[in-house]
């Protein structure tokens, strides 16, 4: 089968796409790729795990600059200095990850304010906007928690670094 032009140009065109992405390694002649510091934009993939817990895996690209409070504390701190294609596995405590679970944002409704279908394990959005998980039901009533759903875990976090721009 022959190459048309149409194939070369979609070619072509993913291929800026994935390279503008940092995906694809650029031609660089400068002696050293660009370091995270203080305004850098950062793009990078990530997943997050829990220790003991098969099944649960988050796995994400996305986009911070260093500095503004973008990503959790303890892992902006850790991609400090790190450049393009760096790797790193962090553990994070509950307390530098989600937080400690907290009881009092358990709350107690009436099951007739909920949808006739929910059931345990869903997450639904309150009135104000506020994500909550069904924890417990009864025929007349049903307990949602308020907590992150990593809250009082400990997750491990791989991060992979995408792209490094200059802050200047």
């Amino acid at each position: 089968m022959k190459n048309g032009p149409w194939k070369t140009s979609t070619l072509a065109a993913m291929l800026t796409v994935l390279t503008g992405f940092g995906l694809i390694a650029q031609p660089n002649f400068a002696a050293e790729s660009h370091r995270i510091a203080e305004g850098s934009s950062v793009m990078f993939f990530y997943q997050i795990t829990v220790p003991g817990e098969r099944g649960f895996e988050v796995r994400d690209f996305g986009r911070f600059v260093q500095g503004q409070h973008q990503l959790l504390p303890a892992l902006e701190r850790q991609v400090g200095g790190m450049k393009t294609g760096d790797e790193k596995k962090v553990e994070l405590s509950p307390e530098e990850g989600f937080g400690l679970y907290d009881v009092q944002k358990e709350k107690i409704v009436p099951r007739r304010d909920l949808p006739a279908e929910i059931k345990e394990g869903d997450v639904l959005q309150d009135r104000a906007g506020h994500q909550a998980t069904v924890i417990r039901l009864s025929t007349t009533s049903a307990v949602v928690d308020y907590n992150p759903p990593l809250a009082g875990k400990t997750v491990i976090v791989k991060i992979k670094i995408l792209r490094v721009d200059d802050p200047s």
